[in-house]
């Protein structure tokens, strides 16, 4: 059986379509590599083991990279200290008292979301800034800026 360098072309768009509606930031590593076999076959013949390996190798190679070196570095990791994170301000939400819990928004996303639920000592109305004090589990404690 032979590929032909189209069908690696074909096939490697299809792949970085797909990443436009799966949203994963993983497929397109195949499919740039399904394009790059595709160009090194339009230049010279290679046979389909060549082909193979030269697709597992590129595609291997971008992905280890990624992760490696181009990841984003805002996400969280296992053993985060929380301490990261404290002195971050945001804006009030849903106003907070010392009975009810309220919620907080950030310009950038903390520990993975933009919105938080929050306690806090004193009452927060909405609009006003708050900074965090403390990272309780799924809550920060924050207080008036």
């Amino acid at each position: 059986m032979e590929i032909a360098w189209w069908h690696w072309i074909a096939g490697g768009l299809l792949l970085v379509l797909m990443e436009l509606a799966v949203a994963s930031f993983f497929i397109i590593w195949f499919g740039l590599g399904a394009l790059l076999v595709g160009f090194f076959t339009l230049l010279l013949p290679l046979s389909l083991a060549a082909q193979l390996a030269l697709w597992s190798i590129s595609s291997g190679t971008m992905v280890f990279l990624w992760m490696r070196f181009f990841k984003n570095p805002d996400r969280t990791k296992s053993g985060l200290a929380k301490e990261a994170f404290l002195g971050e301000t945001g804006m009030i939400i849903k106003e907070v008292t010392e009975l009810n819990k309220g919620q907080i928004r950030f310009q950038k996303p903390i520990l993975g979301s933009d919105t938080w639920p929050v306690i806090a000592d004193e009452t927060i109305p909405a609009g006003e800034r708050a900074r965090i004090i403390d990272v309780m589990g799924q809550t920060l404690k924050v207080a008036k800026k």
